[in-house]
């Protein structure tokens, strides 16, 4: 596979990609650095793409990889996902993107993964499959951070 074919797959796939800057990294300079990084391990690692799965599941498995690495450098403390976290606001200023921020941001890294994921399409085999775990965990794991969000007040957000 050539540059052409690296370029026109990324461009295709720079939602993903942003999807995954943002789950990982908070501020805009952590994000552009994140973006790249990314853009680095996959330029990377695109020789050993086989397309025995699809490009979205690999890049997806890379920008995992690539983000929790990026986080466990900078050491980034989580930010706990409540109104006192804004003080002066109420739920009512804060909009939904915010407070959906908010509440990403509150879940460890396993569970951002498992989210996006879901929202991407992917079922539970293939989240399996990219994060290197069974279904059977991955369905668990679902159904805790499920229990986590209602604690949050956010109502089926994953199905």
């Amino acid at each position: 596979m050539n540059k052409k074919t690296f370029i026109s797959l990324i461009q295709e796939h720079k939602r993903l990609i942003n999807k995954l800057v943002f789950t990982y990294a908070r501020t805009p300079e952590d994000q552009d650095d994140l973006r790249q990084e990314i853009l680095l391990q996959a330029w990377k690692s695109f020789p050993h793409f086989q397309a025995k799965s699809k490009f979205s599941t690999w890049l997806f498995r890379v920008g995992i990889n690539t983000g929790l690495t990026y986080q466990r450098k900078k050491k980034k403390e989580l930010v706990v996902a409540s109104e006192e976290r804004f003080p002066g606001l109420s739920s009512e200023d804060i909009s939904n993107a915010d407070l959906l921020k908010a509440i990403l941001s509150s879940l460890n890294p396993v569970e951002k993964t498992l989210i996006i994921a879901t929202i991407e399409g992917y079922d539970q085999q293939e989240i399996a499959t990219m994060m290197g775990i069974s279904p059977g965990n991955v369905r668990v794991k679902l159904f805790r951070i499920r229990k986590k969000l209602e604690e949050y007040g956010v109502k089926r957000i994953l199905g």
